[in-house]
């Protein structure tokens, strides 16, 4: 692939490009630095960070940041609106902490973090699109955007809000697209003529991980392809993606999404058709729709560890033995399973997913009791 320059990302009629999603890096330096290194010399360079990343930004200086020129990658980094009380002096204070960890002086791609209705007015009064331009004419950062979790007319009035929005973070995935709101996000961001950056292709991983009956429908096809793979190259190619984002764990995923960027093309009608039937699977297993974003954990004040008790959950519902999802849950410590919540609801309106996550915790709690 030919070396893109920034304005290129903004250009949706270019092949789309492989952004490394930092939300998920693997726990070892050593397979990290490996990974970056790939990734680089593979001929794609951009990274998506951001401030509540669980120490990604600090993660990225020391393996890309430290470790290669400046102008052979871009950073997308992210201002969290939850986190500002006092504008502009929150904004610069996590501004600056941004740019220390991650040891730039400017970051090429700068988003308002997670909008959704709730946080919509506070956004508009708080001025953060307006702060964010102000940096932006001091050269910190180079191209504003925003990612996105609300509802379509939510999405319609911030693109009529902001036109000096350059590109627009969208979770986009067959699951969200053929049977969800995802595809009429899309179709705003394409009135407005707003390139997409594209999150949550693989659903969290959840479409990395299908129930029993769906993944066998995927490996009679094709035995020689991942599950994952299928998921990348639907979102891939949607109409207006300018960039899609994988939150890779690991050596072997990265090596996965490289082999499925070869010769990237659109599913045929007998593959969509073939999606159909595994959405139809996926449907009969059920689940809590959670992404492991994790930005709940903040906000529980009893710190129950609400991504793995959802995930021991939906490993039953995919299929796994019952013993050993009830390892899974009992491996996280007693007085931070489902059982201990105590309903305040604190945790709700961050959730990207719009889980009701007391309630779920409840089902979780007397599945697992």
């Amino acid at each position: 692939m030919q070396k893109l320059t920034a304005p290129d990302y903004l250009n949706p009629a270019l092949k789309t490009p492989l952004g490394f999603g930092a939300m998920r890096m693997p726990p070892n330096d050593a397979e990290l630095e490996k990974m970056v290194d790939t990734y680089l010399d593979s001929g794609y360079n951009y990274f998506d960070t951001a401030y509540v990343y669980q120490n990604s930004e600090v993660r990225l200086n020391k393996a890309l940041v430290k470790r290669h020129a400046r102008d052979k990658f871009f950073v997308a980094d992210k201002l969290p609106p939850w986190e500002v009380h006092k504008s502009p002096e929150d904004c610069e204070k996590l501004f600056a902490e941004s740019l220390r960890r991650t040891g730039l002086e400017y970051i090429d791609f700068y988003l308002v973090h997670s909008l959704n209705d709730g946080g919509e007015q506070s956004v508009e009064d708080k001025g953060l699109f307006q702060w964010c331009m102000e940096q932006k004419k001091k050269g910190l950062i180079k191209h504003l955007g925003f990612s996105f979790h609300g509802t379509t007319p939510h999405l319609e009035r911030l693109l009529e809000r902001h036109p000096e929005v350059e590109f627009v973070q969208l979770q986009q995935n067959y699951i969200d697209n053929l049977r969800g709101p995802a595809a009429e996000w899309q179709a705003v961001a394409l009135k407005h003529n707003v390139p997409i950056i594209v999150m949550e292709p693989v659903r969290g991983g959840s479409l990395a991980s299908l129930p029993a009956a769906a993944e066998k429908l995927l490996k009679a096809y094709n035995p020689g392809r991942s599950v994952a793979s299928w998921a990348i190259q639907y979102a891939a190619n949607l109409e207006g993606t300018s960039c899609l984002l994988s939150g890779m764990s690991n050596l072997e995923q990265l090596q996965d999404n490289l082999k499925t960027f070869q010769n990237m093309k659109p599913l045929t009608s007998d593959e969509m058709g073939l999606l159909d039937k595994v959405m139809n699977e996926i449907a009969k297993a059920g689940g809590i729709p959670c992404t492991a974003c994790k930005y709940c954990h903040s906000e529980c004040p009893v710190h129950i560890d609400i991504a793995n008790c959802f995930s021991s959950y939906n490993e039953l519902k995919r299929g796994s033995a019952e013993w050993n999802t009830s390892m899974m849950y009992k491996t996280i410590p007693n007085g931070h399973r489902a059982d201990a919540c105590i309903k305040c609801g604190a945790c709700v309106p961050i959730c990207p997913q719009h889980i009701d996550i007391p309630k779920e915790l409840g089902v979780v709690a007397d599945t697992f009791k």
